[in-house]
């Protein structure tokens, strides 16, 4: 159990969060720089891995003299991965719209001005930060811009939560959690040069995802460790050295799905039942279509919120579905959910061809290209308007009916 001077800030106090406190009051916070950690990962720009983040030197091993050399590796012939570190002929596989490269140079000088300024631009223009956001982060600085936009920057560099890594890090962790976890290493994205069972990232990225999940349950010990969790810190390692990600993934567990990843899976049904509440207000067929086949939330909730869609979706647009989540929160997962059921399940002749609830959960999990090309759905998303007010009233609505029913079983 960590010490509670270490871990009081962590679990009590508010954490960062778009320069506001959760509870609407104003977070302090001086208008300096906040500091940089140099030459780390995916805050260097032009990486020349093919992994965001990634270090090069990973590419070479040691052999039996312990000189080193190039490990040698089917998985990284010319041409075999995608731009997204991928092998071409996996489902994740893809390739983003094509940019021309001067626009991305422009772009890439516009966020590190906004990353060196970090304090001053997320207090007074968000705005900016939000629509760069939906335009998409340069993959170069996607790593970097995703811990300033989630406050994980904050907590590791100069906020009293420093040091908490550090701690559980080095503690061994619950065996009873440390075995669920390595139980489930080989599932996360076997077809990644990072998670590969070949090649000289495998047995790294694996370690490091080891770490991130155990460090969390040391953190976490009453939590501990939840499945949906393995696949939102692969993608974060994708993109970052360790630590950082460790920090990145706090702020998603506390801050972005508090509750998701707890015995129960409570939040997750409470989300339900507001995402159907959304969709008989946008999408009015495939909500009727839904209710009539008694579709629980549950069947696609899980894959879709609690993994931030990184099984569900193309990588292209998964890439920018992130970059939006960070910058302006879960509303984003709800919207992403309402384009999906208004192309999938929207008129009346889809609901005819998918009448019962294999057939609609089939659906929901084969999604034709057309609907989740990143061009497509990240405009769809853009353009649709969901009010954040109106979310807080249906969750306040949801809640009081959930402890009405607990006092009033029979009604």
């Amino acid at each position: 159990m960590l010490p509670e001077s270490m871990i009081v800030s962590l679990r009590e106090n508010i954490w960062y969060f778009h320069g506001k406190e959760m509870n609407g009051t104003q977070l302090e916070i001086e208008r300096t720089t906040t500091p940089e950690v140099v030459g780390n990962g995916s805050d260097d720009v032009g990486s020349a891995t093919a992994t965001e983040g990634g270090d090069s030197s990973v590419h070479e091993a040691k052999d039996a003299d312990g000189d080193v050399s190039e490990a040698p590796s089917e998985f990284y012939q010319p041409g075999m991965l995608d731009e997204f570190g991928f092998l071409k002929s996996s489902k994740a596989s893809g390739t983003s719209a094509r940019i021309d490269v001067a626009v991305v140079r422009r772009r890439e000088k516009k966020w590190i001005d906004m990353l060196d300024n970090w304090n001053y631009v997320m207090l007074h223009k968000f705005d900016k930060i939000r629509d760069r956001c939906r335009k998409g982060i340069p993959p170069s600085l996607r790593g970097r811009a995703w811990k300033h936009l989630c406050g994980a920057a904050y907590h590791m560099d100069v906020g009293p939560n420093k040091d908490v890594f550090d701690y559980v890090h080095a503690h061994p962790g619950d065996p009873r959690w440390v075995e669920e976890i390595k139980k489930d290493l080989n599932r996360q994205f076997p077809e990644h040069e990072m998670f590969a069972r070949t090649g000289p990232f495998g047995e790294n990225g694996k370690s490091d995802l080891f770490q991130l999940l155990k460090s969390y349950t040391v953190l976490h010990p009453e939590e501990g460790y939840c499945q949906g969790q393995a696949p939102i810190a692969a993608v974060l390692l994708m993109h970052m050295p360790l630590r950082d990600a460790f920090y990145c993934f706090v702020q998603i567990c506390h801050k972005y799905l508090p509750g998701y990843y707890s015995a129960g899976l409570e939040q997750i049904q409470i989300d339900g039942e507001i995402l159907y509440h959304l969709l008989k207000e946008k999408s009015k067929l495939s909500y009727r279509h839904l209710k009539k086949n008694s579709v629980d939330p549950v069947l696609y909730m899980v894959e879709w919120f609690m993994c931030v869609y990184c099984r569900t979706l193309p990588w292209p647009t998964v890439m920018r579905i992130w970059d939006m989540f960070f910058c302006e929160g879960v509303k984003i997962l709800f919207k992403v959910a309402v384009v999906l059921f208004r192309y999938a399940l929207g008129t009346s002749a889809q609901c005819k061809e998918y009448p019962d609830l294999h057939a609609i959960v089939t659906r929901l999990r084969n999604f034709p290209p057309s609907i989740t090309q990143e061009s497509f759905i990240i405009q769809k998303i853009i353009d649709l308007d969901v009010d954040e007010a109106e979310l807080e009233k249906v969750h306040y609505r949801i809640l009081k009916t959930r402890q009405m029913r607990v006092k009033h079983p029979e009604k």
